[in-house]
C-alpha cells in the first residue's frame, strides 16, 4: 500500500528553502532507488526516470549513481531512498538523528527525526524535523527533510 505525503509538508518546503544545504547523503544507507526533488531541469544517462510535477521535478537514479547525479543540481529541495530490510533504528544511528515522534498508519510505521547538524528543517508544531522514515513490511523509505512522494 502506498501513501502520499500530506500536501502541508510539500507546502512547507516552498517556505523553507533547502538550496545549497548539504544533505545527509542517504545513499550511504545502502542500495536502492534514489530520488532527488528539484526545480532544476537536468539531464543525464544516470537518471532512470524524470517526473514533471508542474512546479518541480522528481529525478530517479540508482543509489550508487546518486553522488554524481547530485552534482548536476544547483538546488535540491529533498532526497529520498527506498531500501529493503533495514530498520528505522539503524537508520537513525547511522545518520545520527534523534527520533521526534512516530505513528502507525495501517501497516506503515512512520518516524520523524531531527539532527541539529543540518540547517534544513520543517516545523511540525513546536518540533523541528529533517528526516522521515516509513517502514512498510520489508521496504523502508527514507526522506530528507521529509519523504516527498509515495511510500
Amino acid at each position: 500500500m502506498k501513501l502520499c505525503l500530506f500536501v502541508a509538508f510539500a507546502a512547507c518546503l516552498v517556505f523553507y528553502s533547502v538550496a545549497g544545504v548539504a544533505s545527509p547523503h542517504l545513499e550511504t544507507l545502502g542500495h536502492g532507488e534514489y530520488s532527488f526533488y528539484s526545480t532544476d531541469v537536468v539531464a543525464s544517462p544516470l537518471i532512470t526516470n524524470t517526473t514533471d510535477l508542474g512546479f518541480s521535478y522528481i529525478y530517479n537514479c540508482n543509489s550508487k549513481d546518486a553522488p554524481k547525479v547530485r552534482k548536476l543540481f544547483t538546488r535540491i529541495d529533498g532526497e529520498s531512498i527506498e531500501l529493503e530490510s533495514i530498520s528505522a533504528d539503524k537508520i537513525l544511528r547511522t545518520l545520527n538523528h534523534r527520533a521526534i515522534s512516530q505513528t502507525q498508519i495501517s501497516d506503515v510505521k512512520i518516524v520523524y527525526a531531527y539532527s541539529p547538524r543540518g540547517s534544513t528543517f520543517i516545523k511540525d508544531g513546536n518540533s523541528k524535523i529533517n528526516l522521515q522514515i516509513a517502514v512498510n513490511n520489508q521496504t523502508t523509505t527514507v526522506g530528507w527533510p521529509v519523504i516527498l512522494g509515495s511510500y
